[in-house]
């Protein structure tokens, strides 16, 4: 019963909110000169001169791109304290008529869990939308708690592993139709320098990442998957930033194979479909739909490369769990939020959510939907810039087995 309602419950609001967005609201209901972003007030702080950009053509305008930048000190209860900054770009390469919007995400972080972190993630589009470049490239010094595999896994299974990454994904689609692209790209995954330790910080052995490894003949100090990927993706939403409608389909298969120096043969698909819709002619009430799959084909996965929680591009699934808190050879994972403006400026905004993640482990004989985890909680979103949507979001998240904790964005988690 409780696995028909979980599956039958995002198919049926991912349905309506695609076969509904026809009468959705979008963005040309906006009036800027009501509207106020962050900038607005450290603006009427620290300057007396008013802004000699038309506001109607702010960020349409590819002479003014919108530019994020903060630095300082934030929590996460993956990283704990966390000293860095967060750079996003959002801007358009052809007219916002018949181009997308491109967006940027540079950040790179020191934790008090001694963990760095680099990141680039990028979604860009040319002029008409003739190609589309999607990437994610990574050098993570880090440390993280790991349970072993599946949504069954207890506390009492927490180990703590340190691990090196580099990743490179990038792919390259073609406009292939009204919002569909067609392409191929290069996924490359190095983990090294992996060790499993206690409390203490002395290594412990055995472990949950050498005991699969043994049993599947891999490697548990290093690994390294490579390989071609195919992707299939549409996108009709009206930002990429932050969507009042439309929705956003994103289909990958990849190919790890030896001959292109993986450690071990496997394939895997993956798939993310994300819908939106606003409730009113003021876009003040909007309702976000996401439903993200992982699915291992056949092959020998690492066990870093298996996927689990807070692991996808940017790194927003799972909130009220930390992150790698379940993982599994099959990963599937639910959210629907409602985001509300308290203001009637859209200054200041109110975002209700709740998820759900569901993940195997063949080896246990647990299968998908055997056991699944639900989280939910509330956040504060404080407008960034109100041209590119960027908002600034502080949620308080709750999951099963007492889990929960402070999760930060700049901009929407979906």
């Amino acid at each position: 019963m409780l696995k028909t309602y979980f599956a039958g419950s995002i198919y049926v609001l991912i349905t309506v909110l695609f076969l509904t967005s026809g009468n959705l609201y979008s963005q040309e209901n906006i009036d800027y000169s009501k509207q106020k972003d962050l900038k607005d007030v450290i603006r009427k702080l620290f300057s007396s001169k008013k802004d000699s950009i038309d506001p109607r053509l702010k960020f349409s305008d590819k002479r003014e791109p919108s530019f994020t930048f903060l630095p300082g000190v934030s929590y996460n209860p993956a990283t704990a304290f966390v000293i860095g900054f967060n750079a996003t770009k959002a801007w358009y390469l052809g007219t916002s008529k018949n181009t997308n919007n491109s967006s940027a995400n540079l950040s790179a972080s020191y934790t008090t869990k001694n963990q760095f972190k680099f990141s680039l993630q990028q979604n860009v589009f040319t002029n008409d939308n003739k190609i589309n470049f999607q990437g994610d490239a990574r050098l993570w010094l880090f440390a993280q708690n790991t349970y072993g595999l599946g949504t069954a896994t207890k506390p009492a299974d927490i180990q703590d592993m340190d691990f090196n990454l580099i990743r490179f994904n990038e792919n390259i689609l073609l406009n292939a139709a009204k919002n569909l692209f067609l392409g191929i790209g290069y996924s490359f995954e190095y983990y090294y320098k992996i060790s499993t330790v206690d409390s203490s910080g002395m290594f412990l052995y055995p472990n949950h990442n050498n005991t699969y490894s043994k049993r599947h003949g891999l490697d548990s100090t290093k690994s390294i998957s490579s390989g071609p990927v195919f992707n299939i993706y549409f996108d009709s939403r009206d930002n990429t930033v932050n969507a009042y409608k439309g929705f956003v389909f994103d289909f990958k298969y990849y190919f790890y194979n030896t001959f292109f120096g993986s450690q071990s043969n496997w394939q895997k698909i993956t798939f993310d479909a994300r819908a939106y819709k606003s409730l009113n002619e003021k876009n003040s009430n909007k309702v976000a739909v996401w439903f993200m799959g992982n699915w291992v084909l056949n092959g020998l996965p690492p066990y870093l490369s298996l996927t689990s929680t807070g692991w996808d591009k940017y790194n927003t699934s799972g909130r009220g769990f930390i992150q790698g808190r379940f993982r599994g050879r099959q990963f599937l994972y639910g959210e629907i939020e409602n985001r509300i403006d308290l203001t009637s400026d859209g200054f200041i905004g109110l975002a209700l959510f709740a998820n759900a993640t569901t993940a195997s482990d063949p080896d246990s004989n647990l299968k998908i939907f055997d056991a699944i985890q639900p989280a939910g909680g509330v956040g504060i979103r404080i407008k960034f810039d109100k041209y590119s949507r960027t908002n600034i979001a502080v949620d308080y998240a709750v999951g099963n087995f007492g889990s929960s904790g402070i999760f930060m964005s700049i901009g929407e988690f979906f």
